[in-house]
């Protein structure tokens, strides 16, 4: 027998207790898969996923210390894995550690350079940093490959937007707006992109359609009154 040899039982007991703490945490009673998780650690230091599944509950608490803890013990036992990097990333960023959380996601992407997460995640960072270069071609990667999430395009959409490319912003939300045609916030988007880009009369267009379709408020009814005023100067 290996000094490092567990015995069967004490495997399946951990596991039990894992997925215990996975059914808690499905359930968002975070406390309890925390301890759920605790016991399963308690008898197999050794498995790398009951660390990051208390890390994730840590961090659905905000409790970011702990949850970073838990993370770099699961990466000590699993250093390839791109999700615990994703992960350990997201929760350094919470904390203002923006150095730490672009070396983590760096090395998400290294691992694992088709997962459209850890392009917009890595693009936040980029963002808050003011590298805005960066953050537009990691948006852009998110998209490229996952055409069908809207949050990618909204995101590079507000990026465009801050940097003076209202055509570019304009057609992010033409596609967002194709995704989800009902969607208000989407036509309201693209409407003040075309206004900041001089093209009043469409978006006059577009606000004028969303007040028929879901009804006026105060905010578009003001821009609605704007925009008339533009148009007829």
């Amino acid at each position: 027998m290996t000094a490092d040899f567990i015995p069967a039982d004490k495997t399946d007991q951990a596991d039990d207790y894992n997925e215990r703490g996975i059914s808690f945490f499905n359930l968002t009673k975070y406390p309890e898969a925390i301890k759920e998780f605790t016991k399963a650690i308690k008898l197999v230091e050794t498995d790398s996923d009951y660390f990051y599944n208390r890390g994730l509950a840590y961090y659905s608490m905000k409790m970011l210390a702990q949850a970073v803890k838990d993370y770099e013990s699961a990466l000590n036992l699993s250093p390839d894995n791109a999700d615990y990097h994703n992960a350990l990333a997201s929760a350094l960023e919470d904390l203002g550690d923006l150095s730490g959380a672009m070396k983590h996601f760096d090395e998400a992407i290294r691992l694992e350079n088709d997962v459209p997460d850890f392009y917009y995640n890595r693009g936040n960072v980029y963002r808050k940093l003011k590298k805005y270069d960066g953050a537009l071609e990691d948006y852009s990667k998110a998209v490229e490959l996952n055409t069908a999430d809207q949050i990618f395009l909204y995101r590079r959409y507000e990026l465009y937007m801050e940097l003076g490319k209202y055509e570019e912003a304009a057609r992010d939300m033409e596609v967002a707006i194709r995704l989800v045609p009902g969607n208000t916030f989407f036509q309201v988007s693209k409407a003040d992109a075309l206004e900041k880009a001089g093209r009043i009369k469409e978006a006059l267009a577009i606000l004028e359609d969303v007040s028929v379709s879901s009804g006026v408020n105060e905010e578009i009814a003001a821009k609605i009154d704007r925009l008339k005023q533009m148009s007829q100067k």
